[in-house]
Order: C-alpha cells, then sequence, then structure tokens
C-alpha cells in the first residue's frame, strides 16, 4: 500500500452543504456518477503547491468537486481568483461536519468517487507521481471516467 493512500470503500455519508457562492443546496443525493473530490482551503500552504496539477486534471476533462475546508468563503473567493478554478461544483464545509464524517483530518485530501462510494483516498498533495500510482490503478480497474 502506498504512504498515505487508503482503499477501504464506504458510502459517502448523509450531508446538506451550500455551495461556495451560497446559492445552492447540495446533499448527498446530488453525489453520482466518478469524479474526484478535493478538500482544500486559502490558509493551506500545500493547497497552493497541488493546485495547479487539479488545473491539469480539469482541463483533461476529469470531473473535481472541491470540497473548502473550515474556511471563509470570502477568502476562498480571493484564492480562487489569484489561483484559478479546477472545480466543476465548490462545497462550502465552514465546520468541517461533512469532512470529519468523511474522515478528512486535513488539507489537501482528495477521494476518488465512484457512484456514491469512495473507493480510494490519499492524504496530502496529489500530483502526476500520485495519480499514476494511487488512482489510476483504481480508475481503470473501476472503468471510470
Amino acid at each position: 500500500s502506498y504512504p498515505g493512500a487508503d482503499y477501504d470503500i464506504y458510502e459517502i455519508p448523509q450531508f446538506e452543504l451550500k455551495d461556495l457562492d451560497n446559492i445552492k443546496t447540495i446533499n448527498t443525493d446530488l453525489f453520482s456518477g466518478d469524479f474526484v473530490l478535493n478538500v482544500w482551503a486559502s490558509w493551506c500552504i500545500t493547497c497552493v503547491i497541488e493546485h495547479p496539477y487539479l488545473m491539469r486534471l480539469n482541463s483533461k476533462g476529469i470531473p473535481v468537486i472541491g470540497l473548502n475546508y473550515k474556511d471563509e468563503r470570502e477568502d476562498a473567493v480571493i484564492w480562487l481568483n489569484k489561483y484559478g478554478n479546477p472545480y466543476d461544483l465548490i462545497l462550502h464545509d465552514y465546520k468541517g461536519t461533512f469532512a470529519l464524517d468523511l474522515g478528512v483530518t486535513g488539507a489537501p485530501e482528495t477521494f476518488l468517487i465512484n457512484d456514491g462510494e469512495v473507493v480510494a483516498h490519499y492524504q496530502g498533495e496529489v500530483n502526476e507521481i500520485i495519480w499514476q500510482d494511487v488512482f489510476l490503478p483504481v480508475i481503470k480497474e473501476m472503468e471510470m471516467f
């Protein structure tokens, strides 16, 4: 097993959160299909390092959903305006309750979601090596994307 990687399969816990713009309410039912869930925050230094890789994933057509973790809305928006937005959707988890239910210990963390189930989880920065070694084997095996 890869350090920082976890392949326990479990259902996404029930949740209801607002999006970063505080307009849409998103809940567990909207989490269908295959996508990458990335936990990030404007205060997270490693998130800045990881960010260009998420932009690359997005440009390759891989759906990436952001989970903004224990962050002020305004700070998160300023951060995205500065670095770019690789996310198809961003959930705002100010209190960190959904993140905690998911098993998040900090940021960044990345989850691979397949039809409402977590099929891989990585704690730390995702880059080309991590993508190839941790996520790609699962993606190929499960015929995702």
